[in-house]
């Protein structure tokens, strides 16, 4: 048995020299000149990083022109990540501690280098890491606020003004004593520059009991530009504007909004008033995006109605009111806008509403009101009735102007036109008119506790001795605005003071078309529909009637 084990180890070592023959012990292939590493270097670049960042090592082998000049790379100890790429290499670690960097050389592992890589904790994001700068006097030119937990003090309000721009870089914080505030005027830019949900910059107070002020654009060429930023304990303006963390000025009330306030992916918490307040038309950007809004005192936001579909994506609740509280001289819509569903109901406290076009235009206006809007009418004025919301004008057919509203909402998100009042009851508001409002569009909305007074005084063919109120009016008295059957479906008009609809169109017929197929009528005073107008010289049925009872 011995013999044998020796005669396989034999044949396994002429295996293994066969297999080897055809390359010299230095890895150069044979008959070829002798393969001589002199030595391997190494370079890291940083020597120190902090966890998260990245050294890049450089390896330089040196060596006969036989050889083969890639290198093995290792790193030790455990805990890091080595990344090799041919002679570089990138490393880095979550973990502080000091690595130990090894390229050897593949044609003589006999030869290597190693080089040191030191790591250290990064600050966390937010944390201050002791260095202060105290900013205290207004700022006319461009200026750069360093991040990585330096605290940027601001003892008093401060104004930035001209062509300054003011960029705040990742992992600042920016501390502002108590009531003060940040204005942004002339065609400033204050730009809060953090890049993702780990690198943000802080707005806070300076005391922790003291609330800071606002910052407040003062002019519609300025712009406030935050992205991954929080702000918290803002709000103490002194009672102005309902004490906003984030106001913006545009250019005025009769104007189209302009975007002075650009978020993305900011959150304000805390505010002593509103989250952001938006005045005289000023707007969030076309691109902004996911704002988030808690704890605040009042709103979320206050703004101007033109402005309301500026109103970026995000979370609004969790505030004292969870509702977007329209204010200014009206609540009219001049120009065409969108309103999305962002998940809280808006507040339009105003006797009147009108959407058409205005100062001399003649183009239609239309509103377009997303899946699962809330628009709340509460009573104003000691207890008189909540809006009248009207599209287009009358008085001049075939001239009207139009007003369009484009409501189309779905079975699971209806759009919602409603009672603001805390105990909802019947003639809460007056209702929607759609005056001249050729090209509007309603499926699943639902029009509740309207049918106020509506001091709409018309010729139709309604019940005699009953007035035009109704949740629902449609028609200018005229032929301009005819609707058609399927103008509105899907729908449920509820728990109204007066008829479902009042039609105020003139037609050869007094009972066409009928808009109620498709819809939903619960708890209303009267009928359906009324009859409509006759164009003359039609007469009404004796005693007027209803299309639909």
């Amino acid at each position: 048995m011995r013999l044998q084990f020796v005669a396989v180890v034999v044949v396994a070592a002429t295996v293994f020299q066969s297999a080897c023959s055809s390359s010299g012990s230095d890895g150069s292939p044979t008959g070829s000149s002798s393969c001589t590493v002199a030595g391997v270097s190494l370079s890291a670049s940083p020597t120190s990083i902090t966890t998260g960042a990245t050294s890049t090592i450089t390896a330089a082998v040196t060596a006969s022109a036989s050889c083969a000049t890639t290198v093995t790379w290792t790193a030790s100890p455990s805990g890091g990540t080595l990344t090799p790429s041919g002679l570089t290499a990138a490393f880095a670690s979550a973990n502080p501690g000091t690595f130990t960097i090894t390229a050897a050389s593949t044609a003589d592992p006999t030869k290597s280098a190693s080089a040191a890589v030191t790591v250290t904790a990064a600050n966390t994001c937010g944390q201050a890491n002791g260095t202060i700068v105290t900013h205290s006097t207004n700022i006319t030119a461009d200026e750069t606020w360093a991040g990585d937990g330096v605290t940027h003090r601001i003892p008093n309000a401060i104004s930035l003004s001209g062509n300054a721009v003011v960029t705040i870089q990742a992992c600042a914080i920016v501390s502002l004593a108590q009531g003060v505030t940040i204005n942004v005027g002339g065609n400033s830019h204050l730009v809060s520059a953090g890049t993702s949900s780990a690198r943000f910059v802080t707005f806070k107070r300076d005391v922790a009991t003291q609330a800071w002020g606002t910052i407040r654009g003062v002019s519609p060429t300025s712009l406030i530009d935050l992205t991954w930023t929080t702000l918290t304990g803002g709000g103490n303006f002194g009672g102005g504007m309902n004490d906003p963390t984030i106001s913006g000025f545009g250019n005025g009330y009769a104007s189209i909004p302009v975007g002075v306030i650009r978020v993305n992916n900011v959150t304000i918490q805390g505010s002593q008033g509103v989250g952001v307040y938006l005045d005289a038309n000023a707007a969030f950007t076309n691109d902004s995006q996911q704002l988030q809004i808690t704890g605040a005192g009042k709103q979320p936001i206050n703004t101007t109605m033109m402005s309301l579909g500026s109103m970026p994506s995000g979370s609004y609740t969790g505030n004292a009111t969870d509702e977007v509280l329209i204010f200014g001289p009206n609540a009219n819509v001049f120009g065409d806008m969108t309103v999305e569903d962002r998940g809280i109901p808006v507040r339009i406290a105003y006797g009147t509403m009108s959407i058409a076009p205005s100062g001399g235009a003649t183009a239609p206006v239309t509103l377009t009101l997303k899946p699962g809007v809330v628009f709340k009418f509460p009573k104003v004025g000691g207890g008189q009735p909540g809006a009248r919301v009207t599209f287009g004008t009358n008085g001049n057919p075939p001239n009207n102007l139009v007003g369009v509203l484009n409501a189309v909402g779905t079975a699971a998100k209806p759009i919602i036109f409603t009672s603001g009042e805390a105990s909802p009851a019947a003639g809460d508001w007056v209702g929607i008119w759609l005056n001249t409002a050729t090209g509007s569009r309603l499926d699943y909305i639902e029009i509740n506790y309207a049918g106020a007074a509506s001091s709409i005084v018309s010729a139709n063919c309604r019940l005699i001795n009953t007035p035009d109120n109704a949740a629902l009016l449609v028609g200018d008295f005229s032929t301009q605005y005819v609707p058609p059957s399927g103008m509105i479906t899907n729908s449920k008009i509820t728990n109204s003071a007066g008829y479902g609809i009042n039609a105020m169109w003139q037609a050869p017929a007094f009972n066409s078309p009928d808009l109620t197929a498709t819809n939903t009528f619960s708890s209303n005073a009267r009928c359906k529909q009324t009859y409509n107008g006759l164009t003359p010289p039609g007469t009404c049925p004796v005693g007027g009637g209803c299309t639909a009872p």
